[in-house]
C-alpha cells in the first residue's frame, strides 16, 4: 500500500520526478549501513523478538502520514519504514532458513515468498481504491491498521519463533548462549565480515540477482504510477495494474521448485528471471495501453516471483547456518544500496529525457547484471554446499 501511495502522494504535493526518486530511495539509507550488523544481532539473539520489534515499529510510518500529511513527514516515514522493515525481513528470512535444507529449503522459501506476494497483490489495489474513495489520509490510515494487526499477531507468535529457531535445531553442545535483546554492539564481536561473505559464490550470485530484482521493483513502483497517472489512468486502475505483477508472482512461486528443476537449478533459473525482469522494465516507457502494461506486469511478476526467493536460497544453501544472518544482512545491505541509488538516478533521467529513456536505461542495467550473474553460475554449481 505504501509503495503505491507514496509516489502518488509526492506528485500530489507537487514534487518533480527526481524528488519522487529521492523519497522512494529513502527507506534504503539506513539499512545500507545497518543490515549486516542487524543480521549478526539476529544470529545471536534469535528471530522472534526482532521480528516483533520490526513489525511493531512499521506501524509508526503510515500513522505519521495519516496525522501529518506533508513532505517532511513523508521523508521521515520512509526512513522509519526502511529501518523497521530491515529487522522484520532479516528475522523472517533467517527463521525460514532454519526450518530445513535441500529441497525443503526451496519449498519453504516458495511458501514464504508466495505470502509476501499476496501482500503485494492486495496492497496496491487497496491503496488505489482508498485514494480514489477517501483520499491519501484514509489510505495511510488503512495501511497503519493493517500493520497494527500484523504487529499483534507477530507479538503473539514470537515465543514460538524463538523456540523453533536455529538453536532449537542444534545439538545442545553447539548452542551459543543467548544475547539479551537490548545488548549493545560490544556483545557481538565480528566473526564473519563482508569480505568473508563476498568470498562465497552463493552470496555473490545472490547479491547480483537480488540487486537486479529489487532495483526493478523499486523503479517500477516509483515511476510506473506516475507514468500511468500522466496517461490519464485513475488510482484504482494504477493499483490494479501494479497488483497484476504481484498476482503473477503469487501464481509462479508455489511452482518455484518445479521451475528451478526444469531450468537446471536455482542459479540458472535466477539468470532467466533477471532477463525477464530486464525486458519487463525496459519496455515500460514505450507502451501506452492497459493490455501492454498488463503483459509487462505479468512478465515482471514472473521474474521477481522466482528471482527474489531463489536469491535467498543461494545464500542459505552455500553459507554455514551460524553465519546465515550476517550473509543475508550483507545481501540486503547491498540490495538497499542499489535501491538507494537507482530511483534517484532514474528519476533524474526521466526528468531530463522522459519515461522511455528512463525505463530503457533501467532495463539495460538489469540486463548487465543478468550477464554478470550468468558468469558466476559455473562456480556456484561446482562448489559443495556446507553440511
Amino acid at each position: 500500500m505504501l509503495a503505491t501511495a507514496v509516489p502518488l502522494f509526492a506528485v500530489a504535493l507537487g514534487l518533480a520526478p527526481v524528488w519522487v526518486g529521492v523519497l522512494v530511495a529513502l527507506p534504503n539509507v539506513l539499512p545500507v549501513a545497518l543490515a549486516m550488523r542487524a543480521g549478526r544481532w539476529i544470529d545471536r539473539g534469535g528471530a522472534g523478538n526482532w521480528l516483533a520489534f520490526g513489525a511493531a515499529g512499521m506501524v509508526s510510518a503510515p500513522l505519521l502520514l495519516a496525522l501529518v500529511p506533508s513532505v517532511p513527514a513523508l521523508a521521515a516515514a520512509q526512513l522509519m519504514v526502511g529501518v523497521f522493515q530491515l529487522f522484520k525481513a532479516l528475522a523472517s528470512q533467517t527463521y525460514v532458513a532454519d526450518l530445513g535444507g535441500g529441497r525443503a529449503l526451496e519449498r519453504n522459501y516458495a511458501t514464504y515468498a508466495t505470502l509476501l506476494s499476496a501482500g503485494r497483490l492486495v496492497g496496491p489495489l487497496l491503496a488505489g481504491i482508498a485514494i480514489d474513495g477517501v483520499g491519501f489520509g484514509g489510505a495511510f490510515a488503512g495501511a497503519a491498521g493493517v500493520l497494527l494487526a500484523t504487529a499483534a499477531m507477530t507479538w503473539a507468535i514470537r515465543g514460538g519463533v524463538a523456540d523453533v529457531g536455529r538453536d532449537a535445531v542444534r545439538p545442545a553442545e553447539e548452542r551459543a548462549p543467548p544475547v539479551p535483546f537490548d545488548a549493545g554492539v560490544a556483545a557481538l564481536p565480528p566473526r564473519y565480515g563482508p569480505r568473508d561473505a563476498l568470498a562465497n559464490v552463493g552470496v555473490q550470485l545472490a547479491v547480483l540477482s537480488s540487486a537486479g530484482v529489487f532495483v526493478a521493483i523499486s523503479v517500477r513502483q516509483a515511476f510506473l504510477p506516475i507514468a500511468l497517472q500522466g496517461l490519464g489512468y485513475p488510482a484504482t486502475t494504477i493499483g490494479a495494474l501494479i497488483s497484476l505483477g504481484a498476482l503473477a508472482a503469487v501464481a509462479v512461486r508455489p511452482l518455484m521448485p518445479v521451475v528451478s528443476r526444469r531450468l537446471g537449478g536455482p542459479a540458472r533459473t535466477l539468470v532467466v528471471a533477471m532477463a525477464a525482469v530486464a525486458v519487463a522494465v525496459g519496455l515500460l516507457g514505450v507502451v501506452s495501453s492497459v493490455v501492454a502494461f498488463g503483459l509487462l506486469g505479468v512478465l515482471a511478476g514472473f521474474g521477481t516471483g522466482v528471482g527474489n526467493p531463489l536469491s535467498i536460497v543461494t545464500v542459505a544453501s552455500h553459507v554455514e547456518p551460524r553465519h546465515r544472518g550476517a550473509a543475508l544482512g550483507l545481501r540486503l545491505s547491498l540490495n538497499r544500496a542499489a535501491q538507494l541509488a537507482m530511483p534517484v538516478l532514474i528519476g533524474a533521467v526521466i526528468g531530463v529525457a522522459g519515461f522511455g529513456v528512463g525505463f530503457g536505461a533501467a532495463g539495460l542495467l538489469l540486463g548487465g547484471l543478468a550477464w554478470a550473474a550468468a558468469r558466476r553460475v559455473p562456480a556456484f554449481e561446482r562448489e559443495t554446499p556446507p553440511t
